[in-house]
This record gives C-alpha cells, structure tokens and sequence, in this order.
C-alpha cells in the first residue's frame, strides 16, 4: 500500500492551511512508512495515525484537521482544473511514468515530481522520450536543424519532449509537428489557459494538444513562472527522455542546467554540429562544443538518424529504488 494521487496531493498543499515544513521528502518519508509496515491507510484518519507514529517532529504534529483542510483545498483546486481539462497522477499511481520515478535533478540527486498535472494525450509519456533544447535566440541554421531532426526522430516512434519556450524548445515542438509526430510540452507553470509562457506559444500550446500530443507541468493551476520553476523544469524535460538534444547553447545559457543533469543522469547527450564553421563558432552554438568536451557527441543532418535511433532506445541507465 501507499499513498494515492488526492493523498498527496492534500500533504502537498498543507502549506496552503498554514501548515509548513511538509515537502517532497517529508512525503516520500510518510510513504515508506506506509509501505514498510504494509498499512492500509483509506481515510484521513488513518493517515493521520500513520504520522502521529512518526518521530520526525514536523509530521508528527500534523492534526486530522489540517489533513482536512488542506483537502478541502486540494478539491477546490482538482474541480477547477477539471473544468478546464487538465487531469492528474501522482507518483505511486500505476499510470505514473515509470521513467520519471528515476528522475535526476543538477545535482546528481534523485528528485521526481510527486504529482503531475496534464492536458493532452497522456498516453504518449510511454513512448520514448527525446528531449529537444537549446536557446531562446537561435540562429536560423538551428531553427531549420533542429525541426529537420525532431522530424527525423518523431518519425522513429520518439516523443520529441521540449519547454514550449520560443527558439529552439519551439522548433523541436513543430518539427514534430510537421511529420505528425509525438510531442510533449513540460511547462514551468500551470496548464490553464492564462498561464501557459510564453503568451506568444499559446497557440502552439493549443497546437500540440488538438493534434494528439501533451502539456505537462508539477504546478497546478494558477501558477507562473519563475526562475526556480524554470530550473526545476529542465529535470523533467530530461528525466522524460532517454536522451537529449541540444540545438544550439551558448556557454553560460540556461540549457546547460538540463544539459548538465543529462550527463548526471548517465543518459545519451547529443548536441548539432553544424557544415557551416561560422555557425557553431557564433556565441550562442559555443557551448555545443563545451558540452562535447564533458560527454556529448556530436549530430548533424547527414549523420545516420537511424543508428542513433536504435542506440538510444537499447540504452539503459543505471536505476535505482530509492522511493520504493
């Protein structure tokens, strides 16, 4: 037994009632005790014995009464995102993406999402995954690169996962696109309509949803985008993915964070090269070969897409069953 997607979803939001200190790791915590000592825990009554069994002060003075009021918040916020066609699955739910539950953040830390919120086609978080990064100002060549081989990869069965930024998140959305592919937007905010960033990928937001793809986000409705959320974002991105794809970077861009939990995660990391010396010495490609240097090899449009197809796919990352 453990904890179900509303379950967590009302610790979750125990902040929302006042109550702090409840995190991600306090969560997985009461988790394990739940499954360690095989309860079954149905009601809130029984969740609150479970953590007035705990030693760790925080959970322990958690009340019955805070458990309901963060639930009664945690409805309001499922009924709301209903309405708006956004669903949701928490970590231990059997429909859960397994390959998410071995998410790796910056740090080499294993860190997966407990909840996902979602509008779209959530089926296609089994397909796998290449994630397509890279700047917000890339150069034309990047722009038609990484369309050509989003295409030329969602044509191979993958799931071409990107942010929805403008750039080169944008060009692995449509490349996608273009050859009826498979294409999965994970947003640093939430999934409703006055939230999707940018404003000017609205349209691309809706897009992807209307052709069988998916909006995904760890942020429920309501909220914006911020520069955490934009970090912690780029885990997902990669943690979806059996790979990555780096259009073009810059040094010092911020596609290094996913770039960098990639090679963290052990995971396949390719970055263009480009016929074109110009373009991969232009200050927003330079990171390409910083990123080679570190691991990453190297992709063009006359490479064998093929080969790298069937690499990525027989690849294995190390796993690990740290939260049961």
């Amino acid at each position: 037994m453990s904890l179900n997607k509303e379950q967590i979803l009302t610790l979750t939001y125990l902040k929302e009632v006042g109550v702090k200190g409840v995190g991600p790791q306090k969560i997985f915590s009461i988790a394990r005790t739940i499954k360690d000592k095989n309860l079954d825990v149905k009601s809130f009554d029984d969740l609150a014995a479970v953590m007035r069994s705990m030693k760790e002060k925080v959970i322990h003075n958690v009340t019955f009464s805070d458990l309901c009021n963060a639930n009664q918040f945690a409805h309001k916020i499922i009924e709301v995102s209903e309405a708006c066609g956004i669903g949701y699955v928490g970590f231990y739910d059997d429909d859960f993406p397994s390959i998410l539950r071995q998410t790796i953040n910056e740090d080499g830390k294993l860190d997966p999402p407990l909840i996902l919120w979602y509008r779209g086609n959530f089926s296609i978080t089994e397909l796998p995954g290449i994630a397509v990064i890279g700047t917000r100002e890339a150069t034309p060549e990047g722009v038609a690169g990484g369309e050509f081989l989003s295409g030329q990869f969602a044509k191979r069965g993958f799931n071409i996962v990107s942010g929805l930024s403008v750039g080169c998140d944008t060009c692995g959305h449509k490349g996608a696109l273009k050859v009826i592919g498979s294409t999965t937007a994970i947003l640093a905010n939430g999934l409703d309509h006055d939230s999707i960033y940018p404003p000017e990928n609205q349209d691309l937001a809706e897009e992807i949803v209307e052709n069988g793809g998916l909006l995904m986000s760890e942020y429920r409705i309501g909220s914006i985008v911020n520069r955490y959320n934009l970090v912690a974002r780029d885990r997902l991105q990669v943690g979806l993915s059996s790979a990555t794809l780096v259009v073009q970077t810059g040094v010092n861009g911020g596609t290094m964070h996913a770039a960098t939990t990639t090679l963290k995660a052990n995971k396949p990391l390719f970055v263009m090269y480009y016929k074109d010396p110009a373009i991969n010495n232009h200050e927003k490609c330079l990171g390409n070969a910083l990123l080679v240097r570190q691991g990453a090899k190297y992709v063009s449009g006359g490479d064998d897409v093929d080969t790298i197809s069937v690499f990525i796919k027989n690849y294995k990352p190390i796993k690990t069953d740290l939260f049961g």
